[in-house]
């Protein structure tokens, strides 16, 4: 019987254990507001931008963008930039990098949008070890940008 209720304490125990080492996957829902900023760009593209997210699930905070590549859209699509770059959220529990690759230049009724892809690359803070993904929809204006995010972090 000491046997039975011994391995019955270590199957508890391990099961206990898996459930935490699980990710816990959220849906993120946000906006995003930012502008160019020159001083301090990195960008071999010479193109950064910094702003704001306001999102459900405490994702609020800041965000940096450094385009580090860019290359003339398909000629079916003239005046479009294919991009990528990382994006970082600065966020009140810690900081989520993203790969960022997208399609900007779209025209619709005179206005200006893009279209992109997050992959989670790495995190710190509460999003330490983190995987996820968003899908952008944006407008670019004269003097900022501002996007809609969908999508989903998991932390482990």
């Amino acid at each position: 019987m000491k046997t039975l209720t011994a391995l019955s304490f270590l199957a508890a125990a391990l099961a206990s254990h898996a459930a935490v080492a699980s990710p816990q996957c959220h849906a993120i829902r946000g906006v995003i507001v930012d502008a160019q900023f020159t001083d301090g760009c990195t960008s071999p593209n010479r193109f950064c931008a910094a702003g704001t997210i306001d999102g459900n699930r405490n994702f609020h905070g800041s965000t940096v963008f450094v385009m580090d590549g860019a290359v003339r859209g398909p000629a079916s699509a003239p005046g479009t930039i294919a991009t990528s770059g990382l994006l970082t959220y600065s966020l009140r529990d810690g900081t989520l990098v993203v790969r960022e690759s997208g399609l900007s230049g779209l025209q619709q009724d005179g206005e200006t949008r893009f279209t992109a892809f997050q992959q989670v690359q790495s995190g710190s803070g509460r999003y330490a070890g983190a995987s996820g993904h968003f899908y952008v929809l944006g407008q670019a204006f004269a003097d900022h940008f501002e996007a809609e995010i969908h999508g989903e972090v998991c932390t482990p």
